[in-house]
């Protein structure tokens, strides 16, 4: 009993060691907290209005706008909060700016590049991939909200690289409530369509860029001073990063460029990974098993936003550790508390998704056991988090990119044998087969990098 109890008094102590960890973490998600609230009700609504079908067209579309921002990010945004908070915590308020401005940059270019070609590839898409080819005008549509995700995420940027969080949270409910507010008109109104639903979200996500853009100086994005000199000057300095190297340990052994080439093609396979559930389900299954696939999903939002939450609190934070032993200490106290966590969202998953029928409808009731394998992925994503965070410290960037295509590879396989036989459960499942791989193969590599370096 006393050894329990010493354990136990241990345990707290290391907690309260990170408990400004712990507090980003939990002002990160109770503003979250509010939008996954306001953001189910609203799915709900958007489900009975439009019905399985409808809500699994527009899944489709909204998939293609989701696909180009994280494109579009190609591991910047990451590299940003990383190098930004090395600034920050060394009080160069220059060198910050410097990252975030070519973050934006680098984030502008490829949004547009990506947006010209998913515009191009629409019908082909909508009708050859999909078979709906009246989806097309839509697809293209959408791509507006591809461009305000870019514009409002150099702001979360900066507010992560300054610890900011509260600013960061609450900004973000912004669009959660304007989508409610439109989607509630909607219902009031009776006046259901796939085009109005759409619309809807694209006018809350300007909103939200608008907002986000106003809220951080104007150095985050340009400096005029900047621009001047020949053209090929011009052009260099549109996509050369600053260089920023503190202290004498460095624990990437590379520099900015270097990191964001691996970040960039992790961000790509992870991206593909994430969306080529709906477009597999959207090409093997009815619309309306897509329908209650994305239904099902919802679930998932808490469990999401408490990720999201962890992983916003961490990494600038694992950024600016400068010593294997200060990495070794934050995996150890962090892994435990995202053990506690998972637990927690365990039995959040197996309870959540049986009241499916109740809100979403009755037609929607075959997605109960779909949205708790959905949820126990993204427990097991919570409880691995803090490896894939802090993994990083341990330069080992090259080897989470061969991971990631290892993943990939599961990923499509499972798909592609089990989506024809069983129908969306396959797709569950390959998340689940691809969380279980990432978690087994870097946690063995970070076990034997730490295991080697005492």
């Amino acid at each position: 009993m006393y050894s329990i109890k010493k354990i136990i008094i241990k345990y707290i102590e290391r907690l309260m060691h990170f408990r400004q960890v712990i507090e980003d973490v939990v002002v990160s998600s109770f503003p979250q907290i509010v939008t996954a609230v306001v953001g189910f009700v609203t799915s709900a609504l958007v489900a009975r209005g439009l019905g399985p079908a409808g809500v699994g067209e527009y899944a489709l579309i909204m998939s293609v706008p989701t696909l180009v921002i994280g494109l579009s990010d190609l591991g910047i945004g990451q590299t940003a909060i990383r190098y930004a908070s090395k600034a920050v915590s060394n009080n160069d308020t220059e060198g910050q700016f410097s990252i975030l401005r070519w973050a934006f940059r680098i984030r502008m270019i490829f949004v547009l590049i990506f947006i010209g070609i998913f515009f191009l590839l629409a019908p082909f898409i909508a009708g050859y991939l999909w078979h709906l080819e009246s989806l097309s005008p839509l697809i293209r549509l959408s791509l507006l909200i591809a461009m305000f995700g870019v514009i409002s995420h150099i702001p979360m940027i900066y507010f992560q690289s300054l610890k900011r969080f509260k600013i960061n949270s609450i900004l973000s409910i912004l669009q959660t409530f304007i989508i409610f507010v439109g989607i509630l008109s909607l219902a009031w109104l009776n006046k259901w369509s796939l085009e109005l639903v759409l619309t809807v979200t694209i006018i809350a996500n300007f909103v939200n860029a608008l907002v986000f853009t106003l809220s951080v100086p104007q150095k985050a994005f340009i400096k005029l001073k900047n621009i001047n000199g020949t053209i090929k000057t011009k052009i260099s300095h549109l996509w050369r990063a600053p260089l920023i190297k503190y202290g004498k340990e460095n624990l990437e052994n590379s520099e900015i460029h270097s990191f964001a080439f691996y970040m960039l093609i992790s961000t790509v396979i992870v991206m593909i990974i994430t969306q080529v559930d709906i477009w597999l389900l959207g090409y093997f299954v009815d619309k309306s098993l897509v329908g209650i696939y994305n239904v099902a999903k919802n679930y998932t939002l808490p469990l999401v936003m408490l990720l999201t939450s962890v992983n916003t609190a961490l990494w600038p934070r694992a950024s600016s550790l400068l010593t294997h032993h200060e990495s070794v200490a934050m995996l150890k106290t962090t892994f435990k508390f995202s053990m506690l966590a998972a637990t927690g969202g365990i039995l959040y998953a197996i309870l959540a998704p049986i009241t499916t029928p109740w809100i979403f409808g009755s037609q929607f009731s075959p997605g109960i056991i779909l949205g708790q394998v959905l949820c126990i992925r993204y427990c097991i994503s919570i409880l691995i988090c803090p490896i894939g965070i802090i993994g990083y410290n341990f330069g080992i960037i090259r080897i989470y990119t061969l991971i990631n295509a290892i993943q990939f590879i599961a990923v499509i396989a499972i798909n592609i044998l089990l989506l024809p036989v069983i129908g969306p459960m396959g797709s569950a499942l390959a998340l689940i087969a691809n969380e279980i791989i990432g978690a087994s193969l870097a946690g063995f590599v970070i076990w034997r990098k730490v295991k080697y370096t005492k």
